[in-house]
């Protein structure tokens, strides 16, 4: 499987309602020589930052949780690292 910042973003998309805001950056360069850094597999290694209205109420621990369940394809593809900033509108300075 090639992983590619559209198929990533894709796959978060289908989860997530019109108000949010999402990027993704890809950081596997900053990672070249290390364990999952793998250039066949196309991206391995990402930050993704997400504000999202449904985040309120929800535990920090247990956004990310969601997040990887999303992304559990892609990680069996070969995704190796994700970084997440998710925040809710208020938390993100926005209200």
């Amino acid at each position: 499987m090639q992983i590619n910042i559209k198929k990533i973003t894709e796959s978060l998309a289908l989860h997530l309602s019109e108000d949010a805001v999402l990027k993704v950056i890809d950081e596997s360069y900053m990672h070249h020589g290390h364990l999952g850094h793998n250039p066949e597999i196309g991206v391995t290694h990402v930050a993704i930052h997400l504000i999202w209205r449904a985040f309120e109420g929800v535990k920090t621990i247990e956004r990310q949780r969601l997040m990887n369940f999303w992304l559990s394809e892609l990680f069996n593809g070969g995704l190796h690292a994700v970084s997440y900033t998710l925040r809710t509108p208020e938390e993100a300075g926005l209200l």
